[in-house]
């Protein structure tokens, strides 16, 4: 057989191949190389905007750029890779395809071609493995669209696109396209597209907003590593998913469109993350609850057509931990949910030196954040990261067992059903609030009586406390706002083992105090405020406690509330507090109940004055039960210096009642 390589001017007949020492299959072409179709290095080097929608296949009028199907409008290596109209990509009709389907592993070609595309593409037989750890067989179409040379190298991951076909069967499943935008050798953005059956179905894109290159990693020339953590979820970056409408050989919105990631203090790490979820407007959430994880492979249909933002996921690092030592340290996040149509300024991103489909469709990086704080939420789920969680280790590295995740913090599939919530959670020691008041803002207040913040307009909430430190379940805080004003004004502590709740706090006064949602002004506040202050009351509590009752707190919490960053410290300073308080309060009611059940019918009255007030006694009995009654309100309001003065009050009668 004589293999003939198309050209722009038809077809030149090639030599057989012959392998060299290295392996690599090699042509010499008779004919010298085409100029006709190439652009000069300086016209790229030095073009405006305009020239480039121009000399690459988007209009500058419209701003779409080529779809599918209209690849012979590009470039030689655009032409390559040229599918139909309704995604289709044929390995088989290749002129080098038999030479190339008879190469074992290990064993590559260089594709005879003139002009401009000679030495520019390899094609070579490999062993990979899939992001589903499957071993397999793979032949690899490498083209060099940067003009480097890099084919002869086996290729580079700056302006270089890599077809997979898996098993070498000359159907396409795989194509991942490096693009360098401004020609700096540094790649700006990169598709991971994904066949089905040969025709084109979905596609991971990537943008590197901050300069270092990276955006995703690789397994088997798709999406790998057991998560994005391997890939560059760091700085400034974005990525998204559309999928191919192959009725019109154009890209759409779909799934987690985008994932966004903002480097706010410029330390080359992330303190804010934003998902979307894009999903058809007319999906059934009862079939696909999480439709934007699991549903974007699906074949094509027309309710495609009509997507919509359904969740939004907006999580913040606010004690600005977020390091190289500790990447990805988010704290709290919002999960928005409602049905609003994609329809976004600047949505059409046309890329000229991409692949047909030219343009994708996703919110700008720089539009994202905006869209989040004014999303109308039907509902919103307000998640805070407390502490970490023994039962399940989902961070990444040496910091796997803290349990951050790149995505941020976000809701979990339990007691308020929020669809498209995604995952992985975690259940132990993240505080949950909900509301179901529709919100076009994030709104946040400061409760002066748990010294926290909260999400403004949350009917209720609950933490589930334990599972930290080596330590097993402890229990459960629950709020509650009772009278619909936006606060918390009930809370309920419940620990393991008791048949009811340890406490229940109303309150009449909030303490409530709106702080504005702003960032940089909340972590300001958070940190030199909310947390010294909070653990200052906790220290001063202790120790007029123990002045009462001794307690001995089990050494991992103990150790808990001296290490860790001040947050985990403080929540871990917060439970012993509260376990101090139960048992304290449990014993001495106990003693106090005991000497009224006891007592005799008109113990007082052979009493003096002086042995009323200094022997157990009903009075004496009394008066500690309703200090502990005025302990407990001080307590619930958050009034630590009232219940300090309380707790000096009980250590006299606490003694008397003991005798």
């Amino acid at each position: 057989m004589r293999l003939r390589q198309l050209t722009a001017a038809g077809t030149t007949p090639y030599p057989p191949l012959a392998r060299g020492g290295d392996r690599t299959t090699r042509y010499a072409p008779t004919a010298r190389k085409s100029r006709r179709s190439r652009i000069p290095t300086v016209l790229v080097a030095f073009a405006t905007p305009a020239m480039l929608f121009t000399l690459a296949g988007c209009s500058a009028a419209f701003n779409r750029g080529l779809d599918a199907g209209q690849e012979p409008r590009g470039p030689w290596w655009m032409r390559e890779t040229a599918m139909t109209r309704d995604g289709k990509l044929d390995l088989k009709s290749k002129e080098w395809w038999l030479q190339a389907a008879g190469l074992k592993v290990g064993e590559q070609l260089m594709v005879p071609a003139e002009g401009e595309a000679a030495n520019r593409m390899l094609v070579r037989r490999e062993k990979v493995t899939l992001r589903a750890g499957k071993d397999i067989e793979a032949l690899v179409w490498i083209i060099d669209d940067g003009h480097d040379g890099s084919a002869v190298r086996g290729g580079d991951r700056v302006n270089d696109c890599y077809v997979a076909d898996y098993e070498g069967d000359g159907v396409v499943d795989r194509m991942v396209d490096w693009i360098d935008n401004d020609r700096d050798g540094i790649p700006d953005e990169m598709d991971i597209r994904y066949f089905t059956d040969g025709r084109l179905n979905h596609c991971w894109f990537g943008m590197d907003l901050d300069g270092d290159g990276h955006m995703w990693s690789l397994s088997g020339y798709e999406y790998g590593g057991p998560s994005f953590f391997e890939a560059d979820p760091h700085g400034n970056n974005m990525i998204y998913m559309n999928k191919f409408n192959p009725k019109v050989g154009r890209w759409g919105p779909i799934s987690e469109c985008p994932f966004a990631f903002y480097d706010t203090d410029g330390d080359g790490q992330s303190e804010e993350v934003v998902r979307f979820s894009a999903v058809p407007l007319e999906y059934d959430v009862a079939k696909y609850p999480d439709y934007a994880n699991t549903a974007y492979a699906l074949p094509w249909k027309d309710e495609l057509e009509r997507m919509g933002v359904v969740n939004i996921r907006y999580g913040f690092d606010i004690d600005n931990l977020s390091s190289a030592k500790t990447p990805l340290h988010y704290d709290f996040g919002f999960n928005l949910v409602n049905k609003v149509p994609y329809q976004f300024a600047g949505m059409y991103h046309c890329n000229p030196q991409r692949r047909p489909p030219q343009t994708t469709v996703v919110v700008p990086h720089d539009r994202v954040r905006h869209v989040s704080n004014t999303y109308p939420a039907r509902e919103t789920g307000f998640s805070w990261h407390e502490n970490h969680d023994d039962t399940i280790s989902i961070g990444y590295g040496a910091n796997k067992d803290d349990d951050f995740r790149w995505e941020g913090v976000f809701w979990i599939w339990e007691r308020r059903f929020m669809e498209n919530t995604g995952g992985p959670c975690q259940k132990w020691n993240v505080r949950r609030e909900w509301s179901s008041k529709p919100a076009n803002r994030r709104e946040l207040y400061y409760s002066g009586v748990d010294g926290r913040i909260h999400l403004f307009g949350a009917e209720e909430g609950w933490i589930q406390m334990g599972h930290f430190a080596g330590l097993g379940e402890i229990g459960e805080t629950r709020m509650f706002d009772t009278d619909g004003n936006g606060y918390f004004d009930r809370w309920e502590v419940w620990f393991k083992g008791d048949s009811g709740p340890s406490r229940v706090s109303t309150v009449r006064d909030e303490k409530a105090r709106r702080v504005p949602f702003d960032i940089a002004w909340l972590r300001q506040f958070y940190t030199k405020e909310v947390l010294p202050q909070a653990m200052a009351e906790n220290r001063k509590l202790m120790t007029a406690m123990n002045r009462v009752r001794p307690f001995a707190c089990p050494p991992e919490l103990q150790a808990a509330t001296a290490e860790g960053p001040d947050n985990d410290r403080r929540y871990a300073m917060d439970i012993a507090t509260e376990l101090a308080y139960r048992d304290l309060r449990r014993s001495l009611s106990e003693r106090a109940n005991r000497v009224l059940a006891e007592g005799k019918m008109d113990d007082l009255r052979p009493l003096t004055p002086e042995q009323r007030a200094t022997t157990p006694n009903s009075q004496t009995a009394w008066e500690l039960t309703r200090l502990l009654q005025r302990l407990g309100v001080a307590w619930g309001e958050g009034d630590t210096d009232q219940a300090v003065m309380v707790l000096e009050q009980i250590r006299t009668l606490a003694e008397l009642v003991k005798k």
